[in-house]
């Protein structure tokens, strides 16, 4: 049973990862917002694909908007330049939409060492969604129960304004 979520302060500092497709992203817009407004102070990073920046910085959610390197794993120099952007950042909670091999990677490309609050599936993370049927399931549901596990009960739909 993971811990209780900690309560949102001013200070924190939030990580989002949404690396694609298009339609994705739309269908993640309604659960970003959940994030923004569970922490309405915090500073907001996003870590997307290049091709969804001017989208996403249309929404006017996110401070700062982060192209995900897709560090190879024959390049470590290129593994070792994300990990001192990703510890540099000082991020307090992570939540990782994306849910791939290569996000739960990110999470474990933090060791050692202290590793912010996560939600996610990677092994080891502080807030899993561990349903068992969670590839089942459509997209926004199982965002939905992914963030209830971190402490954010409401998700409304998308607002494409």
């Amino acid at each position: 049973m993971p811990d209780k979520p900690a309560p949102p302060t001013a200070n924190d500092r939030i990580l989002v990862i949404k690396l694609g497709a298009l339609g994705d992203i739309v269908l993640s817009l309604g659960p970003m917002q959940a994030i923004r407004a569970h922490h309405p102070a915090a500073h907001m990073t996003l870590l997307t694909r290049a091709p969804y920046v001017s989208l996403m910085a249309e929404s006017g959610l996110f401070d700062d908007i982060h192209i995900d390197p897709r560090p190879r794993w024959t390049r470590p120099g290129d593994w070792l330049r994300f990990r001192r952007w990703l510890r540099g950042r000082g991020f307090s909670r992570v939540y990782d939409l994306q849910t791939s091999d290569r996000s739960c990677s990110y999470f474990h490309l933090l060791a050692p060492g202290p590793r912010p609050e996560w939600s996610g599936v990677a092994r080891g993370c502080s807030h899993p969604h561990t349903n068992p049927d969670r590839n089942g399931m459509y997209t926004i549901a199982r965002q939905a129960e992914q963030l209830a596990e971190a402490g954010i009960t409401v998700i409304p739909p998308a607002d494409m304004s």
